[in-house]
This record gives C-alpha cells, structure tokens and sequence, in this order.
C-alpha cells in the first residue's frame, strides 16, 4: 500500500501569547464568537463551532505578545514515531513534553528561524451537549451564529529574515507539505516566500520574508479563520464595525495568490492580526506550483494595499496606516 508522503495530517492549534489575557479572551469568546472550552493556569482554550478537537486556539498570558506555538496532529501513531526520528536527525527537535489540556504527550520541534512548534497524537475529540450540542452527527458544536461566526481554523501565517526563506523552504519540503504557491521578486533570484499544504487546503501555513526583522525572531504575522461564504465575512465585517472594530490593510479584498476573500482584524488584548476568510481555492494535485511576482501584489488582487511594498519601505510585516500595535492597545 502507498505511504502517505508527508507526517502530519492537519495544522490542530495555535497558541497565542497575549499581555492582556482577559481582553483577548472577552474578543474571542464574545466578539468573534468562539466557545471557550477550558482553562489551565495563564491560558484560556477555545475553538469555533466547526473544529473538531477540544480547542484550536491556545490564549496565554505573557509579557511579549506573540506566537507561542503551532501544534499539529501525526497522520499516525507511526507517523508521530517516524516524525520524531526525523526531527531529530535533521537537529530541529527539542525534546518530549506531557501534553495540554486537550491532547497527549507531544514533542516539541523549531523551524529554521525559531518559530516553536509540537506534534502529537492522542487528542480529545470534543463533541458538546446540550446548548452547545448539534443534531447532526458530523457536528461537534452547533452553529448558534455567535458574533462573527468562524466556522474553523484555517492557516497561520509567520515572518522569516532577509535570506532565510530557501531554509524555511527546504526543511518543509523535508516533512512532506506541498508548495502550490511561491513568491518571487524574479525568476533569477531565490524565492521570498509561499505557501505550504498538507492536504487540499490552499494553505495550512504561509512564509514569507520581511527585511524589517532580525534572524531568528520567530514573527507571527497573522492567524486565519475561515467562514462559508464572502457573504459571511462581509456580515462579520459589519459585527465587528458594529462593536467598534474596523478592518485594516486595505480589506475587504481578495488574495491573489489563493484567491480567498478576507477582511484582517486587530485582536486588542495581544496586538496580533487575525483574519477571515472564505473561497479560497482548493488544491489536490501534489506537484501543483502557481508563480506570483511581487510587483503583481500577490496579497491583494484589488489593489486597495501592498504589504509587501510597505516592507520595502522599511515597515515590519508590511503593516499600512490604521493597524493597531501592541504598544497602543
């Protein structure tokens, strides 16, 4: 029988390190309408009425707000043995940790440029009752339509130094995920950046290059949420004008590159970009590769804004006019 090519099968969580917990709590749980799910020492867990697992966002309190770790699910109980063995051959692993509230002993890992991640196997399926319950069985939570109304976590998006993408490149590549998209300023320089599947999603992780940032820094840029329609994001875009929000970095737009429609919100508590979208094409051949130019603004099929014009003038992430910053929340 054919071996899957890669070791994960899906991107599970995120966790978020924040300097206001209470004031990302209250976002996510009563804005975007999440359904918080437990509670450990400094950190609140909540995932939205599609995920499946016992949450998909990890808040917790910190004195630097952040990326405080991607966690993703082995394909197997031997993928996970496999998977480990690897890391450690290539010197990309930490070491073994018990576990979180809602998933078994994992083992912690660095990509090239510093960013923590973990992969596990043993995970609690959380399947609600009651209020929260669902009359369908494929549906761990119901959809009550709560605020902005995610559907499930999508991809995470983070920052790599001048130079350091072929590296980030070549140590995904190593553990299987595809690359349907790459960016380039020309085709005779090495790429800037691209996006990284494991499956049919367009993307479960995005990397790129920001020359605004140091080696090794591990920069979360932002994490996305996906909903059903464009239809949806619009009605979020209004929840979240209604209640004080705007969107920023020239949304609602579409990307280029994947063609998901998208507003980025500003999370208040840690000063991190969070985003929605929805249509976002699907991929299933596993050699499928788009080129996109960064004069062609990959991010913003629009026009409206160019974050990566904005790095080259100097601003980290690319963040324009109008983007809250951790300092002023």
């Amino acid at each position: 029988m054919a071996k899957n090519p890669h070791y994960f099968s899906q991107l599970a969580h995120v966790e978020v390190l924040t300097t206001d917990l209470d004031k990302s709590v209250e976002f996510f749980r009563d804005v975007v309408g999440m359904d918080e799910t437990g509670r450990e020492k400094d950190s609140v867990y909540l995932r939205a009425w599609g995920d499946y697992f016992h949450h998909t966002l990890k808040l917790t309190q910190s004195e630097k707000s952040g990326l405080g770790h991607l966690g993703w699910r082995a394909d197997s109980p031997e993928a996970l043995e496999e998977v480990v063995a690897y890391l450690e051959n290539i010197g990309a692993g930490i070491g073994w940790d018990e576990g979180d509230l809602g998933h078994g002993k994992a083992y912690r890992f660095k990509s090239p440029e510093g960013h923590i991640h973990e992969v596990f196997w043993d995970v609690v399926w959380l399947k609600e009752e009651g209020e929260r319950g669902s009359v369908y069985a494929d549906r761990y939570s119901s959809n009550r339509l709560k605020g902005a109304n995610p559907r499930r976590l999508d991809h995470v998006t983070y920052m790599v130094s001048k130079g350091k993408y072929a590296d980030e490149k070549k140590f995904w590549q190593g553990l299987g995920l595809n690359n349907p998209d790459e960016i380039r300023i020309a085709d005779e320089i090495p790429p800037i950046g691209g996006l990284w599947t494991i499956g049919n999603l367009s993307h479960d992780i995005a990397i790129f290059s920001d020359p605004n940032i140091g080696e090794n820094e591990a920069v979360l840029n932002h994490i996305c949420w996906n909903v059903d329609s464009r239809e949806e994001v619009l009605l979020a875009l209004d929840y979240f004008i209604e209640k004080g929000y705007k969107s920023v970095m020239g949304a609602p737009t579409r990307h280029k590159a994947d063609e998901g429609f998208f507003i980025y919100i500003v999370d208040p508590g840690s000063g991190i970009l969070f985003e929605f979208f929805a249509c976002a094409r699907l991929v299933f051949a596993p050699d499928h590769l788009d080129i996109h130019y960064l004069k062609d603004n990959p991010n913003d099929a629009w026009g409206s804004a160019n974050p990566f014009a904005e790095m080259a003038k100097g601003k980290r992430l690319g963040l324009t006019d109008g983007v809250v910053k951790p300092a002023d929340v």
